[in-house]
């Protein structure tokens, strides 16, 4: 069943690389089949360079952001879609019916990426999320991540020492720890009306979530790569709402459209996103200092700093400040 299953989604990849090919070219081609097929090889090495530079490299790798935006945006569309019949939308869980979508649409994106340890992790804590929804449970918690690093670990339990497991897990457990305490008090401001304060409040959200991730994987940055980009707040404040309102709804839109021949249609516009994303990455990795090579971090000091980051992020009382 699982050769089978294998077969049918690199059938399927092949056949999507390949409407993909006809209806871009160039760089947003390249990026288009990383961000939708994770296949990277045709990537320009210069363009690669400067995404690394700018601190946007986490874009060409299909992970949590990607396949939370895949899922997001088909909750709200399935969610959104049985709203606007009244018949249904008061008689049945319709965000329960979202969340079960969303979990087959990650499934899906999760096989037709070809299945990556990173892919995998974020189907997780995607899919522990959206069942968290469907029955009634708080959807974002650390007990959530004590989980997902559970399940992925029995799985994989080689890759506890790899850079991927290690840095994506860090950034989830600081942006848990830090929804825990501010999300709570925020929450109010953000249902208040005025397109202004909406705009403002998911920018600053957007900051606040670039520079907590930033912050939580700068240790295995230092000891796995010896390299730091300095200006990838200011290249995330940029480029990630492009590819979250953007780019990957757009994405979701070609790929439903591709079994009609109108993909075109959605990948044209998809294009000019991935170009303006490149730009970004070109002119942030141009400045002068983007990045900074430091000697690596010995594995006692990286030990150190996760034991407190760990400190600091589970406990609940004030003692975690020690």
């Amino acid at each position: 069943m699982t050769d089978w299953l294998s077969w049918q989604a690199n059938t399927v990849r092949i056949a999507v690389q390949k409407r993909i090919s006809h209806g871009l070219n160039g760089t947003s081609q390249a990026l288009a089949l990383a961000m939708i097929t994770g296949e990277r090889s045709s990537i320009p090495k210069d363009v690669a360079q400067a995404m690394r530079d700018s601190g946007l490299a986490h874009l060409l790798a299909i992970s949590g952001l990607h396949l939370g935006l895949v899922a997001g945006f088909v909750f709200m569309l399935v969610r959104g879609g049985l709203a606007l019949m009244p018949g249904i939308a008061l008689r049945a869980p319709i965000k329960k019916w979202a969340a079960a979508a969303a979990i087959v649409a990650a499934f899906g994106y999760l096989l037709l990426a070809g299945s990556p340890v990173p892919t995998q992790r974020a189907f997780v804590m995607t899919g522990l999320v959206l069942l968290a929804i469907i029955i009634d449970r708080v959807g974002i918690s650390m007990r959530l991540v004590g989980w997902a690093v559970l399940i992925v670990l029995l799985l994989r339990p080689e890759v506890l020492t790899g850079a991927s497991f290690q840095m994506s897990f860090a950034a989830v457990v600081a942006l848990v720890a830090a929804y825990e305490v501010i999300g709570n008090r925020l929450r109010p401001f953000a249902g208040q009306s005025g397109a202004t304060r909406r705009i403002a409040f998911y920018l600053a959200g957007i900051a606040a979530t670039s520079l907590v991730a930033g912050l939580a994987t700068a240790p295995f940055a230092l000891f796995h790569f010896d390299r730091l980009a300095l200006y990838g707040l200011a290249a995330n404040m940029i480029a990630v709402p492009i590819a979250a309102l953007w780019i990957m709804p757009l994405a979701v839109v070609a790929l439903l459209l591709m079994p009609f021949g109108i993909e075109t249609i959605a990948l044209i516009p998809m294009g000019w996103g991935l170009d303006t994303v490149v730009a970004v990455a070109e002119t942030v990795a141009a400045w002068p200092g983007a990045i900074q090579r430091i000697p690596q971090l010995p594995t006692a000091g990286l030990v150190l700093i996760v034991a407190g980051g760990l400190w600091l992020t589970i406990w609940q009382r004030r003692w975690r400040l020690a």
